[in-house]
């Protein structure tokens, strides 16, 4: 079964670019030191009331084939932040793909 680490934030509006830049950045580097990694950038369509939108950076890694077969662990997730949205399921999609 796939191990899977959803992370989620708002962030000011006019910061998009720079967010979408950065995170696309730091997944490709963790691509490189682990091939088996899926990692997403995720972004509601629509700006909230304050003028910011909600993120989602999704990390998924099948421990079949992982070196260490049937253990699936991604170094500091259990050390993340823990944010509260105030709703549980929120509708993303790709930066620019809605």
């Amino acid at each position: 079964m796939p191990c899977e680490l959803f992370v989620y934030y708002r962030a000011a509006a006019h910061q998009a670019a720079a967010i979408t830049e950065a995170v696309r950045c730091m997944q490709a580097a963790l691509r490189v030191e682990i091939p088996q990694l899926q990692a997403r950038l995720l972004r509601r369509p629509l700006e909230n009331a304050t003028g910011e939108y909600t993120w989602m950076e999704t990390y998924a890694l099948d421990p079949i084939g992982h070196p260490r077969r049937g253990r699936c662990h991604l170094r500091g997730a259990d050390r993340a932040p823990r944010g509260k949205l105030g709703r549980p399921a929120q509708r993303c999609a790709p930066p620019g793909g809605v």
